[in-house]
């Protein structure tokens, strides 16, 4: 019997999952054929575990856990992307993960009419109602808010397939949420109303010993030591295999036969979300301006070739004839590269924004492997003359490698504002949006979090905080044999058990994605479909 994960939070899920995409992935090729990525609030994690997921030899399966706001009450639940649809499931992901952020409360979040307007009649999503869900959390104690809230769900969602029942075992407490008695309770519950149920492990971390790190990340996103609330009952929200999830089905179920069907309709949904990275994301195609946007008529490439050739007496005023040579046989050169890999509209469009820049009077230089280029250079995009310098096209772009070429353009910092909005103006706020970027946890941040987990006090974590340079997180113990100015720290720490863990604690935490923030110069500018590729939040 095969199983699927369909409930894995990445350590893109801040301060709640444990680790990496690419780390479970990995872990999963050995076991699964596919694996599902469902980061709280985003798509946070999603490209690196599909990424991961090619190189791997695994299906992709990407959803995202989120609040929903119903005449209930608010509920948390897991909301999967049908694939092989065309990029549908994909769109309305994105588009119910934009919508939520735009919530007035501090927490991104969606209401359910807006979600049932963005999925409209032919919803490409699943939704899980699991532990997180009002459903979830009054099954064993409230039948009647466990009827109206559900009754809610279905009224909302008429297409089968669309409302799902996730059943989750972690063994807790008996009577207790993601207990074997609350587990059989959402499994009858599904079968009372003709819905189909999922089982999942709700997973956070890749193995149990994972856990110690979740509790620390729980202390952060709580900004309280353990101790002052509610930690996760035990380990068992870790990457469990096959064998396992079989047995747990069985637990549950008490029989065999809704053992197996509970598992089979697991691997039916699983099946159903499956993605196909090209035809459902878009992946590795090159998305640009279309040709209106940009103010041509006719084909990109030829465009291209006549603004790149008539440059040639621009650039070169007094070239002899035997140099004019040498420069046309490097353009055609470079052209062809260009045409064979459908790059043109990218290149006119660097071109574009790079005059639009100098129009504004702003200062602007090119730099990196793109002066290697002679049609940069033709193009103004660079002031380097590439065969003056010397310079190899074949360093910035080639036919062996299909990725956009990366093309960096430094501008005055102070007037960088100016740009996004004259670019955000020129081209719409459907094709242009800001960069995010993930910082990670580094020495002194990881200390902090682990001393606030462990309540050391302000002023102690800040004097252990001052040292933490020159080393990563996760060398921590390295460095106590090195550094001196960590001595006095050493001391301490073998008397001291907290301490110790301290370290144990910063290591733990090194590199790990910690919160998002906007990219200093980052402008993403693609095409009218930019916003069913990828979700959006206020900066």
């Amino acid at each position: 019997m095969s199983f699927v994960h369909l409930n894995v939070a990445s350590a893109y899920s801040a301060h709640y999952g444990v680790n990496r995409p690419e780390h479970l992935v990995a872990a999963a090729s050995e076991k699964f054929d596919a694996l599902a990525i469902t980061d709280r609030d985003g798509l946070y994690g999603a490209v690196k575990h599909i990424g991961a997921c090619i190189a791997n030899k695994v299906s992709p399966i990407v959803g995202v856990s989120l609040s929903v706001e119903t005449a209930g009450g608010e509920s948390r639940v897991i909301i999967l992307a049908h694939g092989h649809n065309k990029g549908r499931g994909w769109s309305q992901l994105c588009r119910i993960i934009s919508k939520a952020h735009q919530s007035k409360n501090k927490k991104p979040i969606i209401g359910m009419s807006a979600l049932v307007e963005i999925l409209g009649e032919n919803p490409a999503c699943s939704i899980l109602l699991g532990g997180e869900s009002i459903v979830g959390k009054s099954v064993l104690e409230d039948s009647r808010l466990t009827a109206n809230e559900l009754s809610i769900w279905k009224n909302a969602l008429l297409k089968p397939g669309s409302l799902v029942i996730e059943v989750t075992n972690l063994l807790t407490e008996p009577g207790t949420l993601y207990s074997e008695k609350h587990a059989r309770a959402m499994l009858e519950l599904a079968d009372q109303n003709n819905l189909p149920a999922v089982l999942t492990n709700a997973v956070r971390y890749l193995q149990p010993d994972d856990a110690l790190t979740a509790d620390v990340l729980d202390s952060a996103r709580h900004l309280e030591p353990l101790g002052l609330f509610t930690l996760q009952p035990n380990a068992q929200a870790w990457l469990k295999p096959v064998e396992e999830m079989a047995r747990i089905a069985l637990e549950v179920s008490e029989d065999t036969q809704r053992a197996r069907k509970l598992l089979t309709s697991t691997a039916f949904l699983a099946d159903k979300c499956r993605l196909d990275p090209v035809s459902d994301c878009s992946w590795g195609v090159p998305k640009t301006p279309e040709q209106q946007a940009l103010g041509i008529d006719e084909n990109p490439f030829e465009v291209l070739w006549q603004r790149a050739h008539s440059a040639i007496s621009w650039r070169y005023p007094a070239v002899k004839a035997a140099e004019l040579a040498h420069i046309q046989h490097r353009l055609s050169k470079e052209l062809i590269a260009i045409n064979q890999l459908g790059f043109a509209t990218y290149f006119l469009t660097v071109a574009d924004v790079a005059q639009m820049i100098r129009d504004m009077k702003i200062r602007i230089a090119a730099r990196g492997s793109g002066a290697g280029s002679l049609v940069n250079y033709l193009l103004g995009i660079s002031g380097v003359d590439p065969i003056a310098e010397g310079l190899l096209f074949e360093r910035f772009l080639s036919t062996e490698r299909s990725t956009l070429p990366d093309i960096d353009i430094d501008v005055e910092s102070a007037r960088r504002h100016e740009i996004y909005r004259a670019i955000f103006r020129r081209y719409g706020g459907s094709r242009v949006t800001l960069l995010s970027m993930q910082s990670t946890y580094r020495g002194r941040g990881a200390v902090r979090d682990g001393g606030l987990a462990l309540g050391l006090e302000e002023e102690e974590i800040d004097d252990i905080a001052k040292n933490m340079w020159r080393f990563s997180a996760r060398n921590f113990r390295k460095a106590m044999n090195e550094k001196p100015e960590l001595a006095r720290f050493v001391s301490d720490s073998k008397e001291n058990r907290q301490l110790n863990l301290l370290v144990d604690i910063t290591e733990r935490l090194d590199r790990l994605p910690r919160h998002i923030s906007v990219h200093p110069c980052g402008v993403i500018l693609g095409n009218s479909s930019l916003l069913d590729l990828t979700p959006t939040e206020p900066s």
